[in-house]
């Protein structure tokens, strides 16, 4: 896509969603009106991902089936977290892998009404929170690991996947409201978690023999789709963009991953 065309381009915002109604409850209206304000409209649809119960959550598999499905119809997509509702951010059309999120995101509780704690996000490194990414670069990177199950490393393992293959990236400054919720990949007392443990040494694994981590992402990933539904609260005009997608994948956790995490149903 060219700089002229940019204007025209098509927005999917990718959003991994399980258990989370309040949350759900903010993000729609408060989006949905953020994008009609906009000067400079934005052709946008956003496709939460909810997984079907049973199993440790898996985001870097629900960005990568949000993105399959949209793929389509789109040329570029934003990767979301629920707990972020924009205040002032960029979603216009990035021709790189551009982190939107800053100011909010500095440091975050890591058990609301439970403990004062607090973990600390490196602003200037990370990938997580809201993440656009062109279509064609989430295609040459294969996209997420799916082997990430539970909390954490994904958006790390992600980051990797992108320096590697030395492509250049960007960063807008965002201003967010943030959500807070309990940190799984944290003790109360700020002390990393069973899971998040886990998952370093599967992070550590993959990048072991200092090659990229080939056969595991977008190429690989096998799902089914359970059901599909509107979203509610939107602002008039807009419930046509929206909707929840609920997922089944094939793989499963390692043992040693289901045994480690407390949060599936």
């Amino acid at each position: 896509m060219t700089t002229g065309e940019s204007t025209a381009a098509r927005l999917h915002i990718v959003v991994p969603y399980r258990d989370r109604e309040d949350h759900l409850r903010q993000f729609v209206p408060w989006v949905s009106a953020y994008f009609d304000r906009l000067a400079q409209p934005i052709d946008y649809r956003v496709t939460f991902l909810e997984q079907e119960a049973g199993l440790p959550f898996n985001r870097g598999a629900l960005k990568n089936a949000g993105f399959l499905l949209g793929e389509g119809r789109s040329d570029y997509v934003c990767l979301h977290d629920i707990d972020y509702l924009p205040v002032d951010a960029d979603y216009s059309w990035a021709d790189c892998p551009t982190p939107i999120l800053w100011y909010g995101a500095e440091q975050r509780p890591v058990a609301p009404g439970r403990s004062d704690r607090t973990v600390t996000t490196n602003l200037e490194s990370t990938m997580g929170g809201a993440l656009l990414m062109p279509n064609a670069a989430m295609r040459q990177i294969d996209g997420y690991s799916n082997l990430f199950w539970g909390w954490g490393y994904e958006d790390f393992d992600f980051s990797l996947r992108i320096r590697a293959r030395r492509i250049p990236t960007g960063r807008r400054k965002g201003r967010f409201q943030p959500l807070d919720h309990v940190n799984d990949g944290f003790t109360p007392d700020a002390a990393p978690s069973p899971i998040s443990l886990v998952n370093r040494r599967v992070l550590q694994g993959l990048w072991s023999s200092g090659k990229i981590p080939a056969g595991d992402g977008l190429s690989s990933l096998s799902f089914e789709v359970l059901d599909r539904r509107p979203c509610d609260g939107c602002v008039e005009g807009a419930q046509d963009r929206w909707e929840v997608v609920r997922v089944r994948f094939a793989h499963v956790p390692t043992p040693e991953q289901a045994a480690a995490d407390g949060t599936h149903a």
